[in-house]
């Protein structure tokens, strides 16, 4: 059993993750993160309720159709949502359903996972993704609470990680009762570490069910801007030389717009870019972008907005090894998409949308030059590709749905569970 070598440890690094904490939650959260992440809940507000867990704004934002499916179909049942960020608990509050209540997820110390459980005692436990925590699954596990995990996915990394962190990840699945695979791929995955199939269902990924929010208002960017979306470090530079490059040619948009994953990175991003020559403007510096070449855009919440705005969008995290970020989001805007070698996080929904027709994969700044001005010369195949897009998201109306009927039909079928208000 590996479970009580990993507490250990988790114990011994008890004061570099409470200082880490400490700033987290200085910057963003307050004392209510910081005392609810050590598992200290003020009176719980919500009566034995429908936990789901979405680790942060990504998350949130998946889950979203599906807890307003979930209102929909029990409006008497009572759903406590957890994220692990405060970000995800703003957007939580943006999103989600009126009188959904929210709380931050413990730290994986049993004695923080055991305050929680007894504060809130959830009839059921929804995980969002791959979130695998070995304390709280096996607190869940003792208390015959029932546990699953939606959308579920595997990572090439976490299926090649390190074998004992693999084995401890293997003890903690045992704990589950269903999980609600994205991709028969992930379902496969998921059966390596050993999860019998029986406790395995494919639904199909939740990514694309339709968004509660209204679509965003396009950004006013006033010339034709292409749009590099969620980027990661060593990614910027690479993309501004390829479309440097292709804006040689006439009709290239002439504003590169960088939204970063991370946008602390922002001054960063700026500096490198002007070192190559670049005339760039800052967001979170309030800086006029009218006169830059790339507008680095360091701010949260308004991803969307730049996306409605801008002529084609390259998928950020894709031309590195991190898997690539959401790429339904553009699609559903109806815009045609560029993405990297490297989408393993999203590789089905790449895959639909390459079938369809609705993006185009490149293999490097050289491969992504030549989509660039391709596309740029051609408005009647970008129009085609977004349609395409848009049309290979539509096509997945009903997935909130079905995740969500599913999760009710487990845990209203167990012997003794407490019956889900109509």
């Amino acid at each position: 059993m590996l479970k009580p070598v990993y507490t250990t440890l988790l114990y011994g690094l008890a004061p570099l993750i409470w200082l880490w904490l400490r700033r987290s939650a200085r910057q963003r959260g307050g004392p209510r993160m910081r005392r609810e992440r050590r598992g200290h809940y003020g009176l719980p507000e919500v009566n034995h309720p429908l936990w789901l867990h979405c680790a942060s704004v990504g998350e949130v934002r998946t889950a979203a159709p599906l807890i307003h499916a979930l209102a929909a179909r029990r409006p008497g049942l009572p759903l406590l949502v957890t994220t692990a960020t405060a970000t995800g608990a703003e957007t939580a509050a943006r999103v989600l359903p009126a009188g959904t209540r929210h709380a931050y997820l413990p730290l994986d110390w049993p004695g923080a996972v055991r305050r929680f459980l007894d504060a809130f005692e959830p009839r059921g436990a929804v995980i969002l993704e791959t979130e695998i925590w070995p304390n709280l699954y096996a607190a869940t596990a003792r208390r015959g609470i029932p546990l699953l995990l939606a959308n579920a996915r595997l990572s090439e990394r976490t299926v090649e990680g390190a074998t004992l962190v693999r084995r401890l990840q293997g003890e903690a699945l045992t704990h589950v009762d269903l999980i609600l695979a994205r991709s028969d791929l992930d379902a496969r995955r998921f059966a390596g570490f050993g999860v019998p199939a029986e406790r395995l269902h494919t639904l199909g990924s939740l990514k694309l069910a339709p968004p509660i929010t209204p679509a965003p208002e396009p950004f006013a960017f006033k010339r034709p801007a292409l749009l590099a979306a969620s980027t990661h470090d060593d990614e910027e530079i690479r993309i501004a030389n390829a479309w440097a490059e292709a804006r040689r040619e006439r009709d290239v948009p002439q504003l590169l717009v960088i939204v970063p994953r991370h946008p602390e990175r922002g001054p960063a991003i700026r500096q490198s870019l002007q070192q190559a020559s670049f005339r760039v403007a800052l967001r979170s510096a309030g800086e006029d972008w009218q006169w830059a070449d790339i507008y680095v855009a360091d701010t949260l919440g308004e991803l969307e907005s730049f996306m409605a705005g801008a002529e084609t969008v390259i998928i950020g995290g894709s031309l590195i090894r991190r898997g690539g970020q959401n790429l339904v989001e553009p699609a559903r805007l109806g815009k045609p998409i560029l993405f990297g070698p490297h989408m393993s996080n999203f590789a089905e929904e790449s895959e639909r949308l390459l079938a369809a027709g609705g993006a185009q994969r490149f293999f490097d700044e050289t491969d992504l030059r030549h989509a660039i001005a391709e596309l740029a010369r051609d408005p009647r195949a970008r129009r085609e590709m977004g349609e395409q897009a848009a049309a290979t998201v539509q096509a997945a109306q009903d997935t909130a749905g079905l995740y969500a009927d599913a999760i009710l039909a487990h845990l209203e079928s167990r012997p003794g569970a407490a019956p889900t208000e109509r």
